[in-house]
C-alpha cells in the first residue's frame, strides 16, 4: 500500500541525479584559452604564455566584451576566448583584458 510514496521519492532522486550528471558533463565541455591576440581579421590567433598558439572563428552568436566589436580585436589584445569542446574553436565569447595599444 505504500509503494507508490515510495516509488515517487525513488524517481524523484533519479531524475534530480541525472540532472546533475548532465549538467557535469556540459560543464566539462566548456573551455577557455587565454592569451595574446597575434592575428586578427576573419579569425583571430591566440597565443598563450607557453607558446601555444590556437586560431578561433567566429558565429553570428559569438559576444565581444572590453572591444565594441569582433573587428576592433587587434594584434597585441590580451583576451579571454570561452567556447565548447563541441564546437571546434568557434569562440562564444571573447573578453579582452588589456589593449594592445
Amino acid at each position: 500500500m505504500h509503494t507508490r510514496p515510495i516509488r515517487s521519492v525513488v524517481l524523484a532522486v533519479l531524475v534530480l541525479f541525472v540532472g546533475v550528471a548532465t549538467a557535469e558533463v556540459a560543464r566539462a565541455q566548456a573551455r577557455e584559452f587565454t592569451g595574446t591576440v597575434v592575428s586578427a581579421g576573419g579569425s583571430i590567433t591566440v597565443e598563450d604564455r607557453r607558446g601555444e598558439r590556437v586560431t578561433f572563428t567566429r558565429t553570428k552568436k559569438t559576444v565581444v566584451k572590453g572591444r565594441p566589436n569582433w573587428g576592433a580585436i587587434a594584434v597585441g589584445d590580451r583576451v579571454l576566448v570561452r567556447w565548447a569542446l563541441a564546437d571546434g574553436t568557434r569562440a562564444r565569447r571573447v573578453i579582452v583584458l588589456e589593449t594592445g595599444s
